[in-house]
């Protein structure tokens, strides 16, 4: 029953260049775009064509699938992350564990992922389903930047933080004599005080662009404005936040396997009486290759997410393509779409 209208839609037909070219004329309502919280908006019409109203009815079943993760699926998973963070802390923390740089970086992370937790969707889910928290942030203009920047601060410490433990380990494995001859404990707080200071220079950047507050996937009403493309700033913002630490994350964790592999091979060449030390070292290359990878594996769809958006942004609004095809313009709105839907799965 879809397929004829949107079928229709993408035609290159010249007549059809006039289908749909008011709300009116649309079978569609604006209203069933069930995410728009504001209809008054000017031009709505426009800029939801009726095209991607037909789109957006059709992936209705996949995205009530989604919307029942994050109501249902997004507290099992904070209450977990909580309590296996607040564990791993603990563990740490005790004598046999707390003696190396590694354990510090890693308790920092603990922290780090609490406060992502709390903040990025525990806060998120509360202002969706409760009103009265909502208008909480609504009514103080200090709440919601304060909130923003929290928000950021704590989303791109955990990043960075498993980007310096990464080459943290990578240089003490490299250079293992070195690493040894120095002082690593007091090496890692230098360096987590400074990537805490930096990100949060960083965070400030909320008060001028609302970021995920403006575009939540938990759909409650931002309280802040719509962002404002910052031009190039933006492409380097995008850049320190996703891709750069993809790419130092993944050619460190390339590092660590080759560097392993060959510890294995010095292993086998040792004696006995060496083997327990380079075992133990081993195990903790291994740990950290594994928090790497996940992090790895999520930041990915994050940075895809967010290039798509500034390119539409910036490109496609800003400067778009004259006498565009009406099947390109659905063809683009489907990739949008289906961008935002896989970053609601990644939260």
């Amino acid at each position: 029953m879809l397929l004829v209208p949107l079928e229709s839609a993408q035609s290159p037909d010249p007549s059809d260049e006039r289908s749909f070219r008011s709300d009116d004329e649309c079978p569609l309502h604006i209203t069933v775009l069930d995410f728009l919280y504001n209809f008054t908006v000017p031009d709505l019409e426009i800029t939801w064509p009726c095209e991607a109203r037909f789109y957006w009815l059709s992936l209705q079943p996949f995205v009530k699938f989604v919307r029942f993760l994050l109501s249902y699926g997004t507290p099992f998973i904070i209450i977990i992350g909580v309590i296996s963070n607040t564990v791993s802390f603990a563990i740490l923390n005790t004598p046999v564990s707390c003696d190396s740089s590694l354990s510090l970086y890693l308790k920092v992370l603990a922290i780090s992922d609490n406060g992502a937790l709390i903040f990025n969707y525990a806060v998120g889910i509360a202002k969706s389903h409760f009103t009265f928290v909502n208008d909480l942030f609504m009514n103080s203009q200090f709440l919601c930047d304060t909130n923003s920047i929290i928000m950021e601060l704590f989303q791109f410490t955990s990043t960075w933080l498993v980007v310096s433990l990464t080459w943290a380990r990578v240089i003490a494995i490299i250079f293992p004599f070195g690493a040894h001859n120095s002082d690593p404990e007091r090496f890692a707080i230098i360096s987590i005080t400074t990537l805490t200071c930096v990100s949060f220079v960083i965070s400030l950047t909320k008060l001028y662009s609302g970021g995920y507050e403006t575009d939540s996937v938990f759909e409650f009403i931002p309280c802040q404005k719509k962002i404002k493309p910052w031009g190039s700033a933006m492409y380097f913002y995008i850049a320190l936040s996703t891709w750069l630490p993809l790419i130092f994350i993944f050619i460190g964790n390339v590092l660590l396997v080759i560097h392993m592999k060959k510890l294995d091979v010095l292993r086998r060449q040792l004696t006995r009486s060496f083997r327990q030390k380079i075992n133990k070292t081993n195990k903790t290359s291994r740990t950290l290759l594994a928090v790497s990878m996940v992090y790895l594996i999520l930041l990915l769809p994050l940075g895809i997410v967010e290039t798509l958006e500034l390119y539409w942004d910036v490109i496609l609004i800003k400067y778009p393509e004259k006498n565009v095809r009406r099947e390109n313009v659905v063809k683009v709105v489907s990739w949008i779409i289906l961008s935002r839907i896989s970053l609601e799965l990644r939260m």
